[in-house]
């Protein structure tokens, strides 16, 4: 079929981008793709290749079920994703807000299968302290979504990085900090994390 060729091409797309997950789960500390940056790769991988998705969500005897269908638009052929889902319970929202939340979220979970975009936070079979770590290495955003700045000791403008190295210092001692706990808000080499591991103490 050629639409499967298609889904191929758009999957391969998605892998070689480096869109960076723009959402952070501060409570279980891991970033994820959000509803918009999946439909964005969707989208861009697909267009060209005259790809269309069409959603649904239907009840059936057994409960809510979220439909992707994906259109080739130059075969005629179409491919066929499933999942079953459930309206949330979502406190001071209406039910229309909660069936927006149903329809976001299973959306965009039948794009990720359907074009193979992988989060480790997903697999229960990643230990969650591996996640987290890798979470917090490969995250450039801080958990309020604001892009990462590098924690330096020295640089050509000495005195304005020193001055952001020693608040940060101080603000990590003073609320009991970790250097784990300052990588969720700076970039921090090697270097500089040896050096922190003297000026925390």
């Amino acid at each position: 079929m050629e639409i499967l060729s298609k889904i191929q091409q758009a999957r391969q797309k998605i892998k070689a981008s480096d869109l960076k997950k723009a959402g952070w789960n501060d409570y279980s500390k891991y970033a994820y793709y959000t509803p918009e940056q999946v439909e964005k790769l969707v989208n861009d991988a697909t267009v060209d290749l005259n790809l269309f998705n069409k959603y649904d969500l239907i009840r059936t005897d057994d409960g809510l079920m979220a439909i992707l269908t994906i259109h080739d638009l130059d075969s005629e052929e179409t491919v066929e994703f499933k999942i079953a889902t459930e309206i949330p319970e979502i406190k001071a929202t209406n039910v229309a807000q909660q069936l927006g939340g149903a329809v976001t979220y299973s959306e965009r979970y039948l794009k990720m299968i359907a074009y193979e975009i992988k989060d480790n936070n997903l697999d229960f079979d990643t230990p969650k302290e591996q996640t987290e770590q890798k979470a917090e290495q490969n995250s450039d955003l801080t958990p309020d979504g604001k892009e990462k700045q590098w924690l330096n000791k020295w640089d050509k403008n000495k005195t304005k990085e020193l001055d952001k190295y020693w608040k940060a210092v101080n603000k990590a001692k003073d609320e009991g900090m970790t250097i784990k706990d300052l990588r969720k808000y700076y970039k921090i080499n090697k270097e500089v994390a040896k050096e922190l591991e003297t000026d925390l103490t």
